[in-house]
């Protein structure tokens, strides 16, 4: 259960129960682009560079509804469900305001496979519906400016219904090595990828883990638009996306303002020392009408911003490859003219499967610093710091139980 607090200036978020009411990953299908990570631990779960393949799931929780539903993917029609309960409580300091809250959500998933289906090959599609009970957002007992708890202020915050938040399509060409994508998608699929860190709320749960704090301005949960993906070497992805800032899942403006954003990665697979590696350099860059955080620079019509990740396999079991020990780290810069994180930097380390007995079971920890924009004024705190760490209990085949902390320091503006 999420925890989070402030005193003096430092914000102390130990969630603590978290999960006790429980992450229930049902037949969990966040799934994560890696194939240069195939043979990976972290990877394990991921298959598919180019549209994140869904996770495998349980047979034991499925029951007689096993053989309809294999029956359905053996005919390229794969549906994955996912049930997962936050609870959070600031445990010292804090705000004084919400201190225990519990969330919940839904994601339901479903990959179509065009050559399973009988009709063409290297077709694949994905449809997601999302709703959420309960979640407060940024837990205001907190303070904090980037949200603690993800799974709390996605689709939205507030109660949120049944949304259709992803739809697209996408179609390989020459074998795999190019892929063109269209529709609404979520660009944590696509772009600043970390196995470690990620994906989504199967690991850490601070919004700091699933995208670089840079990307604020540049990754609401989903896009309408574009993707194109080279891949000119066994070792190279070249991934460019084009999206509308003004379009959401509730409403679809199809570019009519005119507004765009580009995003344009390199992402490299190595393995120096025979231990695998993967490194990414990326820019992103917006043409909307913006207000600059100093109002003496009145509206900007451009932001920017770049970004940098690694990940790095320390050891890896080759009998067992979810036995692994991974540090990644996180780089972002912007101009600081309209996104208030200036420049982002954040280190951590994943143990995958390496308590005994326990092969399924993952231990995290990061920390990471954020320097405001330079523009911010009123005598605010200019940086804030943060560290958070998690134990996932892989209790049965389809539930996992994670208590999860995090200790804040100037987690706000404020």
């Amino acid at each position: 259960m999420p925890i989070n607090a402030t005193r003096d200036g430092v914000c102390f978020r130990s969630l603590q129960r978290i999960h006790t009411a429980a992450r229930f990953l049902c037949l969990l299908a966040l799934g994560v682009p890696g194939h240069a990570l195939a043979d990976s631990g972290a990877a394990q779960e991921a298959a598919g560079w180019h549209h994140g393949a869904p996770f495998a799931y349980s047979e034991g929780l499925l029951g007689p509804l096993w053989g309809a539903r294999q029956g359905l993917a053996d005919k390229g029609v794969d549906v994955h469900l996912s049930l997962m309960a936050v609870g959070q409580s600031v445990v010292e300091g804090g705000t004084g305001v919400d201190e225990d809250e519990i969330n919940a959500s839904y994601d339901l998933q479903t990959y179509l496979d065009s050559e399973k289906m009988g009709l063409w090959s290297g077709g694949f599609g994905l449809l997601r519906l999302e709703g959420t009970r309960g979640n407060p957002g940024v837990n205001p007992g907190t303070g904090a400016v980037i949200p603690v708890n993800f799974d709390a202020v996605v689709p939205a915050t507030n109660n949120t219904s049944a949304r259709l938040t992803e739809w697209w399509y996408a179609q390989e060409f020459f074998g795999g090595d190019v892929e063109a994508l269209g529709g609404m998608y979520d660009i944590g699929r696509f772009f600043d990828l970390s196995p470690f860190s990620g994906p989504y709320q199967y690991r850490f749960l601070n919004a700091h883990m699933f995208f670089n704090s840079v990307l604020l301005e540049y990754a609401p949960y989903n896009v309408l638009g574009g993707i194109a993906t080279l891949k000119p070497t066994e070792w190279l992805t070249i991934t460019t996306g084009i999206g509308d800032p003004d379009s959401s899942a509730e409403d679809v403006d199809w570019f009519n303002e005119g507004d765009y954003q580009l995003l344009h990665e390199w992402r490299a697979a190595s393995k120096p020392f025979g231990l695998q590696n993967l490194s990414t350099v990326g820019i992103a860059y917006k043409d909307q009408d913006q207000a600059a955080i100093d109002p003496a620079k009145g509206t900007q019509e451009s932001d920017w911003a770049f970004y940098a990740n690694m990940n790095q396999w320390l050891y890896q079991n080759p009998e067992n490859p979810h036995e692994a020990i991974g540090v990644f780290g996180r780089v972002g810069i912007t101009n600081g003219d309209v996104n208030i994180v200036q420049r982002h930097y954040s280190l951590g380390f994943s143990f995958d499967g390496i308590v005994p007995g326990r092969p399924k079971d993952v231990f995290g920890i990061v920390g990471w610093h954020n320097k405001f924009s330079d523009d911010l004024s009123g005598g605010l705190d200019d940086s804030s710091e943060g560290f958070e760490a998690y134990y996932r209990f892989q209790v049965t085949p389809w539930l996992q139980v994670s208590p999860d902390a995090q200790y804040l320091i100037d987690p706000g503006l404020d």
